[in-house]
């Protein structure tokens, strides 16, 4: 029992808050530590079962910005459209994504009238984003003599060239359109030799109505950004004319988007590029950095996040930046740290992106630092994610008959098995699951995760039941997706074969939920509740499979059931390393004489975590307690040094009838030092130096008072006690009451006390050392 208190005292004194730690310090120095995550038909037994990716990413884009040059554009415009292709460029977030800029204006019979800055560059790692960030820069106003018109049908064909026949069926492919004006080819003998400026305009029109076909047919979605004297209904045209399916139910469809000025392009582009990529972006915020100034700008990454890029647009690459994770370390540009996988590009741009592989959740820094010869910008700054995942379907029972009800489940766990429990964190997301075969169209299911029937609780799988057609034969295929803004798309598909009759082993169980606590090396329990209607006895087998996280297994797995209904409780223990937080897995029973038979299943959440202390007041009881005891050591030290002290001590030397006094000079000392000079008929004293042979030296004791001789011997005497030193020399001491401004009238460098007087003395109990 002692060492069991002890173990426990040490684990928590070394808990205790830093304050307590330096008090202790005191102590001891006064007295010397989403893709795709399928449960499937197997090809044989047709059971559920977990079929996983190779790896989890998220979905590459392929996208084109079509940026305006034509003659209305002035330079701060042109600059502002370098910025924000720049941004959205550098912001993708898959290493297969490929990016294309290419910049338009018009034909005028010198220079075709689209201008590739950056042809398709594919976005493996940091180099390629580099070059996203200087190609960028190619982009320029285009003369009069060079084509200075606006011809968004050549664009939008440049464009189509290199996403129509996609060598990524998987991509998301899209457009984004910058312009500052109307179409305009009336310089453009491509439009007809001769013609008026209405007939080439009109042209040019027929082609852009072409080409959106083909943008849709490719699946190509577009979205305009106008700025300045724009036709907006000419850019709705755009958005309406490409591919319209979006990142799922409430999200934005592709539209025209039209901003008062080109300072506000960047901002708008980031919003159509979330909607269009299903990518999250978090607030923008835009704040003045003066000359020679720093900024600390705040970003916050969620916990859904398995990929991030945090975005500065700086304007000048002599802006330094740094970045600090959550736990207020500065993270490199390049390489590795407990917050993520960082690489940067841009870094001497006027875009600066960091991108972060696995990062770490909650609220970054984003330090900025100018010189004193850059003058004041505006800075942007903002953090774009996406959270990687799997989708997780489960069908109970794994092989219904016709009419039989079943239950089903979805669930997305992220890159690395880690599920996704907290409902906030789904919030905008959507999940849905159908069922279909050949023979019936597709039926939607009614899904909740709010913890009423059929859902368990509000951890994050979302549950439903219906009943298989009468009329289903064969194989019933179930869809899962989840989708939305802030998530890579997951998918999961479930066939299930449809039995003839109605399964002779039934089962239902009753399964820890987020709301239980287990600690790691403890175990909780489980119950199931089995109709044998085969007549024969049946033994069961209970199999787990964790998503992630902690190791479980059962004792005693295997169960004899004999016919009719019954009820077994089993254990699930979670291994001593199990690590904390929440975990996910997935229970089945299954036949033990034949393991491919599998009669229920189902997924369960649960909260690894350390117990509670028995009495979670006492560590910060015993904190208290032992901050008042420091406090008392202190107080008691410092009160028995102050006892020690001699500062209101005064010497009187008396030789042949003459009297001289002198006070203590230093007013924290422990010890008087003084010396006697008898050469003269008045004693003289004076206050000794250190090493000073002659020296008399006075202290307090614990019986009263001590002087030490010059000679070699010790006298302890009382306040106001008379001791003869020899050569006809006496000492007193005695306690001095006041200070005055100039010494006695008689020789000496002291003070001159009252009139002395008697006293007993301190008595052998008195706290003096």
């Amino acid at each position: 029992m002692e060492d069991t208190l002890s173990g426990w005292a040490s684990r928590h004194v070394r808990a205790l808050p830093k304050t307590v730690a330096i008090f202790a310090g005191v102590l001891l120095t006064l007295s010397g530590e989403v893709g795709s995550y399928a449960f499937s038909q197997a090809s044989e037994n047709l059971q559920p079962r977990l079929a996983e990716q190779q790896a989890t990413g998220v979905k590459p884009i392929q996208m084109v910005i079509l940026v305006d040059e034509s003659g209305s554009i002035n330079p701060q415009d042109m600059t502002r459209e370098q910025d924000a292709a720049s941004l959205i460029a550098q912001a993708q977030l898959s290493t297969d994504s490929t990016v294309s800029v290419v910049g338009f204006a018009s034909d005028n019979g010198t220079k075709p009238a689209v201008d590739v800055a950056c042809p398709p560059i594919q976005l493996t790692g940091p180099a390629e984003r580099e070059r996203i960030s200087q190609c960028v820069r190619d982009l320029r106003k285009r003369t009069k003599d060079e084509g200075s018109g606006t011809d968004h049908a050549e664009a939008l064909k440049q464009a189509l060239s290199y996403l129509a026949d996609s060598s990524r069926p998987d991509a998301q492919k899209m457009i984004f359109l910058l312009t500052d004006g109307v179409l305009d080819v009336s310089d453009s003998p491509r439009y007809g030799v001769g013609k008026t400026a209405e007939q080439r305009n009109a042209a040019a029109h027929e082609s852009i109505r072409e080409n959106l076909a083909k943008a849709r047919d490719a699946h190509v979605q577009i979205w305009p950004l106008g700025f300045g004297k724009v036709d907006k209904s000419a850019l709705d045209e755009f958005a309406r004319g490409g591919f319209q399916t979006g990142c799922g139910p409430g999200v934005p469809q592709p539209s025209a988007t039209v901003v008062s000025g080109s300072a506000d392009v960047a901002e708008a582009l980031l919003r159509s590029f979330s909607s269009g990529s299903c990518t999250g972006v978090g607030p923008v915020t835009q704040n003045q950095l003066g000359t020679g100034g720093a900024l600390d700008v705040p970003v916050t990454v969620p916990a859904i996040a398995t990929d991030g890029s945090i975005v500065v647009v700086k304007h000048d690459g002599r802006v330094a930046v740094e970045y600090t994770d959550p736990q207020g370390n500065v993270v490199p540009k390049s390489g590795k740290s407990t917050a993520g996988q960082f690489s940067v590009s841009g870094e001497s741009g006027a875009v600066e992106v960091l991108h972060v592989v696995d990062p770490l959740p909650g609220t970054w820094h984003v330090r900025l630092t100018s010189l004193p010869d850059i003058p004041p910008q505006n800075v942007l700054t903002t953090v774009t994610w996406q959270g990687a995942a799997q989708a997780q379907l489960l069908i109970d029972p794994p092989s219904p008959a016709a009419g039989q009800q079943v239950a089903v489940s979805l669930q997305i766990v992220l890159r690395g098995g880690k599920p996704v429990t907290d409902p906030k964190l789904l919030q905008g997301l959507s999940f849905a699951v159908t069922m279909e075969n050949a023979k019936l169209p597709a039926q939607p299911l009614a899904l909740r995760d709010d913890g009423q029937d059929p859902d368990g609780a509000p951890d994050g799988t979302y549950s439903g039941r219906i009943s298989i057609p009468a009329a289903a034969a064969g194989q019933v295929q179930f869809h899962g997706t989840v989708t939305g803004i802030g998530i890579s798309a997951a998918d999961a598909v479930a066939t299930v074969k449809v039995a003839p009759d109605v399964p002779t082993v039934l089962i239902t169980t009753s399964l820890p939920t987020i709301a239980t606590q287990v600690a790691p090396g403890q175990a909780v329990s489980a119950r199931a509740s089995v109709t044998n209607n085969s007549g024969q006895r049946k033994r069961l087998r209970v199999e787990i499979r964790q998503v992630g996280g902690a190791t479980i297994t059962v004792p005693d797995a295997v169960h004899e059931v004999d016919p009719g209904a019954s009820t077994f409780d089993f254990q699930l223990v979670f291994a001593p390393n199990s690590p904390e937080g929440v975990t996910s897995g997935t229970l089945r029973l299954v036949d033990d004489t034949d393991p491919v038979t599998v009669f229920h299943e189902k997924a369960f959440t649960v909260d690894v975590a350390k117990p509670a202390p028995p009495f979670p007041w006492l560590p910060a009881l015993a904190g208290l307690a032992l901050v008042l005891i420091i406090a008392a050591i202190v107080v008691a030290i410092v009160a028995r040094r102050r006892v020690r002290e001699v500062k209101d001590l005064t010497v009187q030397a008396v030789r042949n009838g003459h009297r001289t006094y002198l006070g203590a000079q230093d007013q924290k000392a422990v010890l008087f030092p003084f010396t006697v000079k008898t050469e003269a008929r008045v004693p003289e004293l004076h206050h000794a130096k250190p090493g000073d042979p002659d020296a008399f030296q006075l202290t307090r004791s614990r019986a009263g008072l001590r002087i030490r001789t010059p000679y070699g011997d010790t006298r302890y005497v009382q306040l106001g006690e008379e001791t003869e030193v020899g050569e006809g020399l006496t000492l007193v001491v005695t306690q001095t009451l006041f200070r005055p401004d100039t010494p006695g009238d008689e020789p000496g460098d002291g003070y001159a006390p009252t009139v002395p007087f008697a006293t007993d003395g301190a008595t052998p109990g008195d706290p003096l050392l």
